[in-house]
């Protein structure tokens, strides 16, 4: 599949997840599963050019991975000392 890539601050030149962006856009022809989620938890646009329209942003949907800490133990599994 092909996808083009475009950066939320316009003007990047550089290399994210190893795909060269020229001006806040890119190309690329095979697109790793976690580069694309990076792309999207991080607000690019990633458009499959096989398939039409932009991929919405799964992190502003809530049906993605979230950058977020794990959940704490409950309390039901530590144990108290009896007296």
């Amino acid at each position: 599949m092909a996808y083009a890539i475009t950066a939320p601050t316009q003007g990047h030149t550089g290399t994210v997840a190893g795909i060269q962006f020229t001006d806040g856009r890119a190309e690329a022809d095979e697109l790793p599963v976690g580069a694309l989620l990076y792309f999207q938890r991080r607000g690019y646009t990633v458009e499959d050019l096989d398939t039409g329209p932009p991929q919405k942003n799964i992190a502003s949907t809530g049906n993605g991975p979230q950058d977020s800490k794990p959940a704490g133990r409950s309390s039901s599994r530590t144990t108290k000392k009896e007296e």
